[in-house]
């Protein structure tokens, strides 16, 4: 068990028969396809982590610093790992959990306590800084909110005081809870309901 206080912002709870089962990814759920003029996503593979190490590093302070064998493991487990190429060049990437898998955050798990096994878990998405603010990300987080629809909510972690919150907040997603890290900082867990 993490050291994290969850405090509830009154968000409902999904209870039923397949609470905590684990839920495969189904074949709908693709998001390997064009999302802009240049820009394709395709699966990360060992050839990338060098690639995708060095863009999590630019996003220093807005998400959690990699290894690259924890990188490695997060991209075996990873419903999605996905890079996101402009013109064949990484300028991207991100990796998001299903219910079920082992992967071992914080937010998840306090997600699997609020919704069980009905949510994809956007863990983290990095762009390039000289590629931000250009539309990537919202295209890539469309394709990720498609492949969530199975299982009703997309939902992140989103660090207090940055852009990240005005992003999520503007694309439909609503506040759930503040969640407090062993670290002392607080992140704001945020959850969109995706009609079918």
């Amino acid at each position: 068990m993490h050291d994290a206080q969850v405090i509830p912002k009154g968000a409902p709870r999904f209870r039923g028969p397949s609470q905590g089962a684990a839920r495969d990814t189904p074949p709908e759920a693709n998001v390997y396809r064009v999302i802009l003029t240049g820009v394709k996503l395709r699966p990360m593979t060992a050839a990338d982590l060098g690639a995708v190490l060095a863009l999590n590093g630019t996003a220093e302070g807005l998400v959690e610093p990699l290894s690259a064998d924890r990188l490695d493991w997060l991209r075996l487990i990873a419903a999605h790992a996905v890079v996101v190429d402009l013109d064949d060049v990484p300028v991207g990437f991100v990796l998001t959990f299903t219910p079920g898998s082992a992967y071992d955050g914080l937010a998840f798990e306090a997600f699997t306590q609020t919704y069980a096994d009905r949510f994809l878990l956007i863990e983290r998405i990095v762009v390039a800084p000289d590629h931000r603010r250009t539309g990537i990300a919202t295209q890539v987080y469309r394709a990720i909110e498609r492949a969530a629809k199975p299982f009703d909510r997309a939902v992140a972690a989103v660090p207090t005081n940055t852009p990240a919150i005005t992003f999520h907040t503007t694309r439909g997603y609503t506040e759930i809870a503040e969640q407090r890290l062993p670290n002392g900082t607080t992140t704001v867990l945020v959850s969109k309901e995706l009609a079918e």
